[in-house]
């Protein structure tokens, strides 16, 4: 059983961790390797505390915890970053374990983003992914429809970020 709740201040170590690992899993060949390798746990966290500290941060995080309470996925949300005409609001991130792939809860935290977001008065829904992500199909099935794209720089390579969108967040419902 998984249990999914909000982001503490102390999760940072364990959510640098999971962010880190899974960037390392999910995308060699797509970034490059070196890229990967000089991803540091110690800046992660430093990203993450600022995160769960500032407080006027309109950023939500949450975590999924398995039944020894260890993190195995982390998510973020808030309003858009980046203008795209008709989406307010964003998942920022969805980092899970490549072991708890395909155990339900990166559709969990994804429902939890989407309540989060309708109960601050967000209508939709919009997330960035590399488009050479096997996590695509992950985000098609939850019903997200692919709308837009734009060039990203990572490492020195230029890749192709697809945003898909989800433009009634109440399919989410319980």
């Amino acid at each position: 059983m998984t249990v999914i709740r909000p982001a503490k201040i102390e999760d940072a170590a364990a959510m640098a961790c999971v962010h880190v690992d899974t960037w390392r899993t999910a995308y060699p060949g797509i970034v490059p390797e070196e890229f990967l390798a000089n991803l540091s746990y110690e800046r992660c966290q430093a990203g993450w505390l600022e995160v769960l500290t500032e407080p006027q941060s309109q950023t939500h995080a949450f975590v999924a915890e398995n039944e020894q309470g260890e993190i195995v996925a982390i998510v973020s949300c808030g309003p858009i970053r980046e203008a795209v005409a008709g989406y307010d609001g964003e998942l920022y991130t969805l980092y899970v374990l490549k072991s708890w792939q395909g155990t339900g809860c990166g559709k969990q935290l994804v429902r939890k983003v989407a309540q989060d977001l309708a109960s601050r008065g967000y209508h939709t829904m919009l997330i960035w992914v590399l488009k050479d992500n096997p996590a695509c199909r992950f985000y098609e099935r939850l019903g997200g429809r692919l709308t837009t794209e734009r060039e990203v720089e990572i490492g020195g390579k230029q890749l192709v970020d697809v945003g898909y969108v989800w433009l009634d967040l109440a399919v989410f419902k319980d």
